[in-house]
């Protein structure tokens, strides 16, 4: 899709093409739901925490903490669609599972996240898991199905809205970052 690019209230002859963009998103979620429906789910989840931090990168401006733009985008986007878990929280899970491939990340050992996830997986039901709960305060049930076939694809639906109203700060960063994303080669194209 082509859309003008609005900056300062006026209008350029350029045009911010996000197709590459959308290409991407799908490319990304036709993985991460094939993972998830083979029973891979914590690849399923490494891939979805992937997306989302490139996702907020796009958007990220100036900001050069992956941990301060990862969280903005969960908060303006994913949140509100899994509200039971925030995004400290979520930044620590990523942080445990994709480095150490557990649920434990520093932030969770140092306190700056209160609570750690664990995930449930295989679920048929979107639904809440109060019935897995023991009243301990120290952690979160997270629905896995919920995570990445509900509330993922909704928050990324808000951010392409967004991107394609022109409610994003900084949209000549974002175009230019949206060029820098891998473009599909073909063999029989190149010269």
């Amino acid at each position: 899709s082509n859309i003008p690019l609005k900056l300062g209230g006026f209008m350029k002859s350029q045009r911010l093409n996000i197709d590459n963009l959308d290409r991407h998103i799908k490319s990304s979620f036709d993985a991460i739901n094939l993972l998830y429906e083979s029973k891979y789910f914590d690849q399923a989840k490494y891939c979805s925490f992937i997306l989302i931090d490139q996702l907020a990168w796009l958007v990220s401006g100036s900001e050069t903490q992956v941990s301060t733009y990862f969280k903005a985008w969960l908060n303006k986007y994913f949140t509100k669609y899994y509200s039971e878990i925030g995004a400290d929280e979520l930044w620590a899970s990523r942080n445990g599972m994709l480095h150490n491939s557990s649920s434990i990340s520093r932030d969770i050992v140092s306190g700056r996240a209160s609570k750690q996830l664990y995930f449930f997986n295989n679920l048929d039901t979107h639904n809440e898991l109060s019935a897995y709960c023991d009243g301990d305060e120290n952690y979160r049930l997270v629905n896995t199905r919920r995570f990445i076939q509900v509330a993922l694809p909704n928050a990324v639906e808000d951010f392409k809205i967004d991107l394609m109203s022109f409610n994003i700060h900084d949209q000549e960063d974002v175009k230019e970052k949206l060029g820098k994303l891998l473009q599909p080669l073909y063999p029989d194209k190149v010269k």
